[in-house]
């Protein structure tokens, strides 16, 4: 504790050893506690080596100084004391250097942008310290041009680790996931073009890619008009004789063009409302109404995301798979006599099977008034 004015020399030798020995502790401690360290974002754990952070924390308070100095009759080198501080964020790893965001000001006459400040720690004082110590001696030139972490290689310290530059990690990787989300609808065509650049010379590539444009529709009738394989009565002789003379490299990226511009065509939209047959032919029989949240392509092939409006639930689908379930859920309205936009979820076990009176078909559920007649 800090003294008073009536401590005696004595005591307020005590309480400046006191103070030394905790401002040491806060230079280099072992944890008591696990806690997660708020630079790195690992956890300390208990017997970790430890060091406190000078400011940048708003959760804390300042407590009394502590210590002692010349009121109670103590030289300059023997005065010691610091100001105690709680609070959250407070302790990190040694060798972590924490940072915080700073809003900036702007008074008219002087102005500091927004950016990421550095909050000073014990142990990076006493690395800067000893380094500065080292470079300003004989031979510092070399140590200076060796750098800090050849210097903490020496030394034995942990290397550095920077808040800052896992916060700019972590913002450059989800620009890139979120560049990727919106430019993957292009990937296709891109990589197609990519490798069409490296099978021809720079004086071909036009030539192929007017060859790719010549023989795209007759490609497209040929191997998705008929789903056979076979020619079409409506291509030309010209058409022909392009696919002919096209190279096997053309012709095999014309098609992966070709079904890529299917797979475009055919694929559902964001938004886009959706009804599937769940449990059919059981007692459990349901039809479930969503939204699609989510279309990813592939190469040739696509992932479909779900979202159904009963549950919450989100199922992922291929693109085959999700053209099967749809047309089964139409060809069960249909038999069903289900023409209604569904939403939420629909049993349709019991529809059909229940036989009306004055009705001839089973098949009609619809409701009916008592002289037999259906509400339209």
């Amino acid at each position: 504790m800090y003294t008073t004015t009536k401590a005696t020399r004595e005591q307020a030798l005590k309480a400046a050893a006191a103070a030394r020995r905790a401002m040491k502790r806060h230079t280099c401690c072992k944890s008591q506690f696990k806690f997660k360290c708020f630079s790195c974002g690992e956890m300390i754990n208990r017997g970790d080596k430890i060091t406190r952070c000078m400011g940048g924390s708003t959760t804390g308070m300042e407590l009394r100084y502590r210590g002692g100095d010349n009121q109670n009759g103590l030289t300059m080198a023997e005065t010691a004391f610091y100001l105690a501080e709680t609070g959250k964020d407070k302790w990190v790893h040694i060798g972590c250097y924490p940072c915080y965001w700073d809003k900036g000001y702007d008074n008219g006459d002087e102005s500091s942008p927004p950016a990421l400040c550095a909050i000073q720690t014990e142990w990076g004082c006493k690395v800067y310290r000893e380094f500065d110590d080292w470079t300003s001696g004989p031979g510092g030139e070399s140590w200076l041009n060796m750098g800090v972490p050849y210097f903490l290689m020496v030394k034995g310290y942990p290397k550095e680790k920077f808040m800052r530059a896992r916060i700019s990690h972590a913002v450059a990787r989800f620009q890139a996931l979120w560049r990727g989300y919106l430019y993957k609808k292009a990937y296709p065509v891109a990589l197609l073009q990519a490798q069409a650049d490296q099978m021809y010379p720079h004086e071909m590539q036009q030539a192929v890619y007017e060859t790719i444009d010549s023989t795209f529709a007759y490609l497209n009738q040929k191997w998705l008009g008929n789903g056979e394989g076979g020619g079409n009565d409506a291509t030309t002789g010209a058409d022909n004789v392009r696919v002919q003379e096209a190279t096997a490299h053309e012709q095999r990226a014309c098609a992966r063009y070709a079904l890529y511009q299917e797979m475009l065509r055919t694929s559902p939209d964001l938004g886009d409302h959706v009804e599937i047959l769940f449990n059919a032919n059981e007692p459990s029989e349901h039809i479930y109404s969503g939204e699609v949240i989510e279309v990813q392509y592939r190469g040739d092939w696509v992932k479909i995301k779900v979202k159904f409006h009963y549950d919450g639930e989100v199922r992922k689908y291929t693109g085959k798979k999700f053209k099967l379930l749809k047309k089964e859920c139409e060809e069960h309205k249909k038999k069903r006599g289900i023409e209604a936009k569904l939403t939420g979820r629909l049993n349709t076990a019991r529809i059909g099977r229940i036989v009306f009176p004055n009705s001839s078909s089973i098949q009609d559920w619809r409701y009916h008034y008592p002289d037999g007649t259906h509400v339209q």
